[in-house]
């Protein structure tokens, strides 16, 4: 069933199936609820499954201007108690991985078990290819900041995601993946399964490893032929994995 409400005053759309414990599913940056389709198609058999738009996603309404990873959980949070789910399992993917490591470590009594997969959040390493384009973007910013530059040129040194993005989710985008969740990880205490593509190369397998060792007790399967999708790359060892954590094998 496919629904709108208001959360916080903005449009919020979401699919909603099945019966039982509640299951929440988080998408990643760029996409939408159809993103986590064959995930809601097997779950919704066993869990009351909700998939919402992320807010400037899908058929959401754009955030607030300022929005930031810990102003989208609790949207999550607020979306939750508008729909009457008092707590939840949730498969956050990328980064609504990175959403769902904040509501497991500032929610504890919301979260049941958790499941990141490619999940984002982990500050990366740089390379000293990566370290260089960095001083070049600085350089230049302080070059449109002194009025010796065009600022439409900055647009040209952002990534793929960055340069998609338009109005209000620009600054988003920039506020969001600098939000590194390494303190918050250490503080959950949900029971957390990690699923990630040895190919990823958004969210490379060190972070899944870094997630590993930050989150107490939390299990690591590593998808093989899987890149930063693992979810849908394999999908059938995705969901037996997850349909086991749990426990509706």
């Amino acid at each position: 069933m496919e629904k709108i409400i208001k959360v916080g005053g903005f449009d919020t759309f979401y699919r909603e199936e099945g019966s039982g414990k509640n299951l929440l599913l988080l998408h990643g940056w760029g996409g939408n609820n159809k993103s986590f389709t064959p995930v809601f198609n097997s779950l919704k058999n066993y869990f009351h499954v909700y998939c919402p738009d992320l807010w400037g996603f899908g058929d959401s309404a754009a955030p607030a201007d300022g929005a930031d990873t810990y102003w989208y959980a609790d949207m999550v949070m607020e979306f939750a108690a508008r729909v009457g789910a008092r707590e939840a399992h949730i498969i956050g993917h990328s980064f609504g991985g990175r959403i769902a490591v904040l509501l497991a470590a500032e929610y504890p009594e919301f979260v049941g078990k958790l499941v990141l997969c490619d999940a984002a959040g982990i500050r990366p390493k740089f390379s000293p290819a990566k370290r260089l384009a960095v001083a070049r973007y600085r350089r230049l910013k302080r070059k449109v900041a002194a009025g010796r530059a065009d600022a439409s040129a900055l647009a040209e040194c952002g990534s793929d995601d960055y340069r998609a993005a338009d109005g209000v989710m620009r600054g988003v985008f920039v506020r969001v993946v600098n939000d590194f969740l390494e303190k918050e990880a250490r503080k959950i205490k949900a029971e957390t399964l990690l699923v990630w593509g040895k190919k990823d190369d958004a969210t490379p397998l060190y972070m899944a490893k870094k997630y590993n060792k930050l989150i107490h007790g939390s299990g690591l399967v590593i998808v093989n032929d899987a890149g930063h999708f693992s979810y849908l790359d394999d999908f059938y060892l995705f969901d037996k994995t997850v349909r086991s954590f749990f426990g509706v094998i």
